[in-house]
């Protein structure tokens, strides 16, 4: 069966996306969206520090929200509000934040007008893609690790492929965004994979699982924890050839980081091969994880 999915084309999530991927100077797929976006995501990205807000977590309330507060004023309260809550210039700082995500907003939807008919036609691959395999590879993961990390229901916010490829885990959210190319941008990763990967990642915020581990690294944990659960999983419905062998491929593909000298891929290996042999419960397995990582 697998967990109940509600696919979500969006608009406004597409262009914070693209925002946030031009205020981290990402390389874009899409030179006319790199031009038209940039301007509004540099003075969003400089109200944002301006605010004295921590700019990560802030764009990882900003973006998932989107998709449910339609309204940039109601939007942008709400993420300053589970950021860091209501201070003395919470209403000036609100202000300015909604008057950027008004720019970064109006921007994109010039350059990219259809964008709406757009993503609605590009949701059809990866649903179908999905739709064959997906389910199958959550239900391997949960046999690999613990049926219950499996997620009974997420939504999937699709959005503009603006970087050629990409996607997050929003685990307080239950969402995951991902971008709609029609063509898997590295042939031997399929993007279902990768959702896979994203969607497996969404239990892990529960407190049985993740109490231990402060929050602000818990996407991080979360991320790499999965990543071999996945490939595996993608594996035994002959999505990739070996899961082992890909997760370095993986980690640089999907744009993993790590801390300077790590070995992220030589750490999580040595890690999966001792949970396998030992398995002890989840929740100490992903506490090892974070501490492996410091």
């Amino acid at each position: 069966m697998g967990p109940e999915v509600n696919w979500r084309p969006h608009v406004l999530v597409s262009d914070l996306h693209a925002a946030h991927a031009a205020a981290c100077q990402r390389t874009f797929a899409d030179p006319s969206l790199a031009t038209a976006i940039e301007q509004p995501a540099i003075q969003l990205a400089a109200e944002i520090r301006a605010a004295q807000l921590p700019s990560e977590r802030f764009w990882g309330h900003l973006i998932p929200l989107a998709a449910n507060i339609a309204g940039w004023r109601q939007l942008v309260e709400t993420a300053v509000t589970k950021t860091v809550g209501r201070g003395p210039r919470f209403e000036a700082a609100v202000a300015n934040l909604a008057a950027c995500v008004a720019g970064v907003d109006n921007a994109a939807r010039e350059a990219l007008p259809d964008l709406d008919d757009e993503l609605s036609l590009r949701e059809r691959p990866l649903r179908e893609q999905w739709e064959a395999r997906g389910p199958g590879m959550l239900s391997q993961i949960g046999r690999l690790t613990e049926e219950s990390l499996i997620v009974p229901q997420c939504d999937v916010l699709l959005v503009h492929p603006a970087l050629g490829g990409g996607g997050e885990a929003h685990l307080a959210y239950n969402s995951v965004r991902i971008e709609a190319v029609l063509a898997n941008p590295v042939a031997d990763l399929p993007e279902v994979v990768r959702l896979a990967w994203l969607v497996a990642q969404l239990q892990l915020d529960v407190p049985i699982q993740s109490e231990s581990i402060h929050a602000e690294r818990l996407p991080h944990v979360a991320q790499y924890a999965m990543l071999l659960p996945a490939l595996l999983a993608a594996e035994s419905v002959e999505l990739v050839r070996s899961g082992l062998d890909q997760l370095p491929h993986a980690i640089a593909s999907w744009g993993l980081t790590a801390p300077e000298g790590v070995d992220a891929a030589a750490l999580v290996s040595q890690w999966w091969q001792t949970y396998q042999e030992t398995r002890p419960p989840w929740r100490v397995a992903l506490a090892a994880l974070d501490q492996l990582f410091g």
